[in-house]
């Protein structure tokens, strides 16, 4: 059996509710896309100002994956997506998922 590898992605998350939406937003995308991760790091956070209020969130989290499968479905995921892959479904709110 091969010995478990952990791998770490970056994905950046935006909403216009709160920091609290964006980190749940890029969670979901992070779900969609790569599997469930095992655990987060709020790398930053900061938002934009219009007329004096808080217009816009945007969050950039680092996630750990600890399983070697993990691994392997986010780079065909990777892959199918460079490859003219379908984007994953539902309402995308990351700059990655833009791109």
């Amino acid at each position: 059996m091969p010995a478990a590898s952990s791998f770490n992605r970056t994905i950046t998350g935006t909403s216009d509710v709160s920091v609290d939406d964006a980190i749940a937003r890029t969670l979901t995308v992070a779900r969609d896309g790569y599997g469930e991760p095992d655990w987060f790091d709020v790398v930053t956070a900061r938002g934009f100002i219009s007329n004096g209020q808080v217009t816009h969130y945007q969050v950039t989290l680092k996630l750990g994956y600890e399983a070697a499968s993990k691994a392997a479905d986010a780079e065909d995921f990777y892959f199918q997506r460079a490859c003219g892959g379908r984007r994953p479904p539902g309402n995308h709110h990351t700059i990655e998922a833009r791109l």
